[in-house]
């Protein structure tokens, strides 16, 4: 077996490789090995090396004279080719991949998925910032690019806000399309992904050996499944029951949002368990929780204390800042809190709220159209709701389209 060279954040083929209990249960649900072969451990190892080919390589153009390429790059993703002064080959070589939507890509699983997700109402944002963003910060490597870029010193309601308008402005009706705001939001995104990772890649700080290429092709895998399978796995522990056919267009979404964003086609899942094996593999991509991990979690506990609510804030503030924590003890447990820097609950009593009440709503809407409609309209109000907390980082700091 020839040797490869790998980033040490990468554990050893041999330790991936090992049979146990865990394994066997996983293997089994699944009805796959989960653990890689020696094949999938080195596209693994080449994913953490690797960027977005595609955008890098326009930003290497971007760069050449950056007030003006910027400028054409920004009309062009805004007004589109037609409305630059001339014919710039490098854009026209991007947009015109971007815009073609992949073989595979079905229109109706995206509206089915569209309002799947509106009838999650809470319950998606609630699992999105309580378990799959407190998770992967338990996850060093994720968090390097936020150390190194100051990030950590922003505040986290407004980190949080950022994330939170591109997500509204992509589950958006059509948001998908040229020139909606989740289109272009995302390509932009995009390009500030590949823009740090230039940056970083030159900074003497920045440690490949141990960190591989930053936000690179397994991290962004894994943050586009922390937006759909982890959501799936969430949803479920608290009383909500996807059909087969919900799971089936709610990947299907995503897989298009990581497509768009700029995660190799193999890297995307069309199968649940498919990202199961991913999610098992990303124990063995990362080194223990750290500072960073700390510093992170502390922050994110502590936004309920940023939001702007109209009414009673000093109270809502308490009581939200209580709640999520108890949601994310619910799921990770009190002894993994210790490792985000966050303070033990009692009980997990609002998770278990939210248990009652969404098996209630949830089974009934399966029986009664009248609340299965009133779900995906009051569900999707409540998420534009949840933006508006924010105020002025949701209108301005995260409005990556204007």
């Amino acid at each position: 077996m020839q040797s490869i060279i790998k980033p040490k954040r990468l554990a050893a083929f041999k330790d991936m490789s090992q049979s146990n209990i865990k394994t066997k249960i996983l293997s089994y649900i699944t009805h796959q090995q989960v653990q890689p072969s020696y094949e999938e451990y080195q596209a693994l190892n080449t994913a953490l090396q690797s960027g977005d080919q595609p955008m890098d390589q326009l930003l290497l153009w971007v760069l050449q004279n950056p007030k003006q390429h910027r400028k054409y790059f920004e009309t062009a993703l805004y007004q589109g080719l037609d409305k630059l002064p001339h014919e710039i080959p490098e854009l026209t070589t991007f947009f015109q991949f971007v815009e073609q939507k992949p073989a595979w890509y079905d229109q109706n699983k995206i509206d089915a998925a569209l309002k799947f997700t509106y009838r999650l109402g809470i319950n998606n944002g609630l699992i999105l910032r309580d378990l799959s963003l407190m998770t992967g910060y338990m996850y060093p490597g994720f968090n390097q690019p936020l150390v190194l870029t100051g990030a950590l010193k922003k505040q986290a309601g407004t980190r949080l806000a950022e994330t939170t308008k591109w997500w509204v402005d992509i589950t958006e009706k059509n948001g998908f399309e040229r020139f909606s705001k989740g289109f272009t939001s995302t390509i932009f995104v995009r390009f500030i992904h590949s823009l740090v990772r230039h940056q970083l890649q030159k900074s003497e700080k920045w440690d490949a050996e141990t960190w591989g290429i930053p936000i690179n092709q397994y991290d962004q895998a894994m943050t586009n499944i922390a937006f759909s399978g982890v959501v799936l796995i969430g949803i479920r522990a608290l009383g909500i029951f996807p059909s087969k056919q919900e799971v089936d267009s709610f990947l299907h979404f995503w897989k298009y949002a990581g497509w768009l964003m700029g995660v190799e086609e193999k890297w995307l899942v069309d199968q649940e368990v498919d990202g199961w094996k991913l999610i098992y593999w990303m124990h063995f991509a990362h080194p223990q929780s750290d500072a960073s991990s700390v510093s992170l979690g502390s922050s994110l506990s502590k936004e309920p204390f940023e939001r702007k609510y109209r009414y009673l804030r000093s109270f809502q503030q308490k009581l939200a800042y209580k709640q999520h924590l108890e949601i994310t003890q619910f799921f990770i447990g009190r002894k993994k809190m210790h490792k985000l820097g966050l303070a033990p609950q009692s009980a997990s009593w609002f998770a278990y709220y939210l248990i009652g009440r969404n098996l209630a709503l949830y089974t009934g809407a399966k029986h009664i159209p009248k609340l299965n409609s009133f779900l995906e309209q009051n569900g999707r109000q409540l998420q534009r709701i949840g933006l508006s907390l924010y105020r002025n980082q949701g209108q301005q700091l995260a409005s990556m389209h204007q």
